[in-house]
């Protein structure tokens, strides 16, 4: 159960919440995975967005500002 919780917190970034105790190891589990499935999907629409995002930007600038985004 103790790997579970630290699984969890270290999704979460900060210690489990309270009322959180009372989900098995299976299920702190899973939550941990959803958690890093949505940030994985967050960084590809956010990197996506951040790409189309340069269509507005004058075709000679685009390399510098690109730079810039995504260092």
């Amino acid at each position: 159960m103790a790997r579970a919780v630290d699984t969890l917190e270290d999704e979460l970034g900060a210690p489990m919440p309270e009322g959180l105790e009372v989900l098995s190891a299976a299920e702190m589990q899973t939550l941990a995975g959803l958690l890093a499935a949505a940030k994985a999907r967050q960084a590809q629409e956010l990197e996506q967005g951040l790409e189309e995002s340069l269509n507005f930007v004058p075709r000679l600038m685009r390399g510098p500002v690109r730079k810039i985004l995504f260092g």
